[in-house]
């Protein structure tokens, strides 16, 4: 059964072989946490909750599931939505208590924006990489995550994200852009402080 294909696979979990599905999991774990980790900017807590509870459901909605399109395109575009729908969720919810704050009282700390200029963790290239992704806007992050992290395709992004293919490749090289400029931008800026 390991040699079968993700599809094959899936459509045998529809048919009720957990073993199955516990195949898929063990195929998809790393990356879908990885991705969920990246979206949430770094929450692990959170990011290790949602990547069960999105695996809790896609077993449980297992009947949804057309073969249409790639096994991880589908997956991967459940996972994207059910991030995008816990980071709304937690807006709502920071919003709610700073609202309902007594005139007296101090306000609660404002979540992380992501741009990471409050937070020097040193000077390792990877983590700042990861510093100036988490400061992307939402669009540009999520086709750079879909395509250069997960290795999407342009089309399989495309039809993740419900946009036109040539909107992801422009989106790509803007993000890609965006990124040199930040991590130069740092790279500079660490310059000056060591002069």
């Amino acid at each position: 059964m390991t040699d079968m294909g993700d599809e094959e696979l899936m459509l045998q979990t529809q048919k009720g072989n957990v073993h199955a599905f516990e195949l898929l999991f063990e195929r998809y774990r790393a990356r879908v946490f990885g991705f969920i980790l990246r979206m949430l900017n770094g929450k692990r807590h959170d990011a290790e909750d949602l990547m069960q509870d999105i695996f809790v459901k896609l077993f449980k909605a297992r009947e949804m599931y057309e073969p249409r399109a790639k096994f991880s395109t589908w997956l991967f575009a459940i996972v994207r939505n059910h991030c995008l729908n816990f980071v709304r969720s937690q807006a709502y919810l920071q919003a709610q208590r700073t609202e309902s704050l007594d005139p007296g009282d101090e306000p609660a700390a404002a979540p992380a924006t992501g741009s990471g200029r409050a937070v020097n963790r040193g000077s390792d290239v990877t983590e700042r990489l990861e510093l100036a992704i988490q400061g992307l806007p939402e669009m540009y992050k999520d086709v750079f995550l879909l395509r250069a992290v997960e290795g999407f395709s342009h089309d399989e992004t495309a039809h993740m994200l419900g946009l036109n293919p040539a909107t992801v490749r422009t989106h790509f090289r803007r993000a890609r852009l965006m990124l040199v400029e930040e991590l130069e931008g740092r790279a500079n800026a660490g310059q000056a402080v060591e002069a």
